[in-house]
């Protein structure tokens, strides 16, 4: 029995330290298939950031926890709140 999972395409935008977890996860257009029903502690989780990072969501410019279920077409920043100069 072939089974069908449904899946949600989102775009990420990483900022400042984070850009490094991007590589190879983040498609060339900005975007992410992940399984529908996706919260952002796990978009965090498939990036491989660690949890001791902290971190600012914003959801189609509007600031979210990491319990918000993402939905098809989110645009999605993450920012570090610790910035090296």
């Amino acid at each position: 029995m072939n089974r069908y999972l449904p899946v949600i395409k989102i775009e990420v935008k990483l900022y400042t330290v984070l850009k490094k977890f991007a590589n190879g996860k983040i498609l060339e257009d900005n975007s992410i298939v992940l399984p529908k029903g996706s919260t952002l502690q796990e978009l965090i989780n498939f990036l491989g950031i660690p949890n001791n990072i902290s971190t600012i969501f914003l959801v189609n410019n509007t600031p979210q926890c990491k319990e918000y279920i993402l939905c098809r077409g989110d645009k999605v920043k993450i920012f570090s709140f610790i910035c090296g100069g």
